[in-house]
């Protein structure tokens, strides 16, 4: 296990001052609760009505692609993401049949193993193909880069901005996973800069991390998030059931301790 004791100190420290703090990026107004979405895998059979409670607290659901959940229903409205470069000719039309009032665009594009694309390559795919769904009244959601150094994260971000001129989106989507050694906040803070609502659609600890971290992490991220303003939506790494110390459900789709915390 590592020590993830420094850590918790810090985002305790953050979550109980950030109230009292400016925001300077002209995010939009911070809503108490109502800002968790469900990150839900494609394997998950299981009604996401589980997350649905008189709290509230879990408002949006998307999938990583382009079609909902099929026990989906209206329990939750659906975001489209367009993961990568697959099936970009196909994107307008999944968009069209699924009228989403948000598609998300590009997942970890500055990640090798995922979307993994160059900011140039990321801007022309913009412009061809998302611009015009915002011209048709789809609120964007910009490539979700992680925290990683330089030149991916924020750099990979920066370099996007420089390539894709005259391209607006509503929203910054953002990843984070981490431990001791990286700083939740820190990753915000740098992503304000863009001047957009920050969706936080990833965030985790690392993968050693056990049951029990997450425990005494998940509440005190979800109090910082829910309190920093320039955060409106996130979801957490997530409704999964394989028994992995991150799932919020069991091997027969009910909340595990995670997921009954997310819901509170």
């Amino acid at each position: 296990m590592f020590p993830l004791s420094s850590l918790f100190a810090v985002v305790a420290l953050y979550a109980a001052s950030v109230a009292a703090q400016n925001d300077t990026c002209g995010c939009e107004a911070t809503r108490v609760g109502g800002k968790r979405g469900l990150a839900w895998p494609s394997d998950n059979n299981f009604d996401p009505a589980v997350f649905k409670t008189s709290s509230n607290q879990v408002t949006w659901l998307y999938d990583w692609g382009v079609t909902p959940p099929a026990k989906l229903g209206t329990t939750f409205p659906f975001y489209v993401m367009q993961w990568d470069e697959q099936g970009l000719d196909k994107l307008n039309a999944a968009v069209e049949k699924a009228d989403p009032e948000y598609v998300l665009f590009i997942n970890e594009p500055d990640n090798g193993g995922q979307a993994n694309l160059s900011a140039a390559d990321a801007a022309k795919y913009w412009k061809q193909y998302a611009e015009p769904l915002r011209q048709k009244g789809f609120k964007l959601g910009s490539p979700a880069y992680t925290n990683a150094g330089a030149p991916e994260g924020v750099a990979w971000m920066d370099e996007f901005v420089k390539a894709c001129t005259n391209c607006t989106w509503d929203v910054t989507a953002v990843h984070w996973y981490g431990g001791w050694t990286t700083d939740l906040k820190e990753h915000i803070d740098a992503s304000k800069k863009y001047g957009k609502p920050i969706w936080l659609t990833e965030f985790a600890l690392s993968w050693d991390a056990q049951v029990a971290n997450y425990e005494e992490f998940l509440p005190l991220a979800l109090q910082y998030l829910d309190g920093e303003s320039a955060v409106t939506s996130y979801a957490f790494f997530g409704a999964f059931h394989s028994g992995g110390a991150w799932d919020m459900l069991t091997a027969d789709g009910q909340l595990t301790s995670l997921g009954k915390i997310y819901v509170a």
